[in-house]
């Protein structure tokens, strides 16, 4: 089976000694399960998955991180459209105030707090597992 291998990237900020967490609202696409979710993308040939979120970052939001760490989570899953195994490494990126320029592939984007994020992304793993990642976040945090 081809294996795939991504990054996520949970973005946050802190606003007024506040931790805020970005959801982005992608382009609609027929099939589109989700309504808001995070940075994802591709891990190239030539780069690690820190690089890979560092990039994939500036890309989407046009924004480059002024801190970003290891999760210590690995997802893996089967792709539901191409029936691949998808391998992401789940990474945090934290950035300041700056205005965000959204690439193509998102047409809006929210600044929410971890309950309402757990309430709001989509997961393609289990719930589960995303409790651990906003547990590590939380953890790496002391929020």
């Amino acid at each position: 089976m081809l294996q795939v291998k991504k990054i996520w990237v949970i973005v946050y900020r802190m606003n007024e000694s506040k931790l805020e967490l970005l959801l982005l609202k992608p382009n609609p696409e027929p099939g589109l399960v989700y309504d808001y979710y995070v940075i994802t993308g591709g891990i190239e040939s030539n780069e690690t998955a820190k690089q890979a979120a560092l990039r994939e970052t500036e890309e989407e939001i046009g924004v480059n991180p002024i801190n970003i760490f290891n999760l210590c989570e690995t997802i893996e899953y089967i792709d539901r459209s191409s029936g691949q195994k998808v391998i992401e490494k789940c990474f945090a990126a934290e950035i300041n105030n700056s205005k965000l320029v959204l690439n193509e592939e998102h047409v809006g984007y929210r600044w929410v707090s971890i309950k309402d994020f757990k309430k709001m992304i989509w997961w393609e793993g289990s719930k589960n597992k995303l409790n651990r990642v906003i547990r590590n976040l939380e953890d790496t945090l002391g929020a």
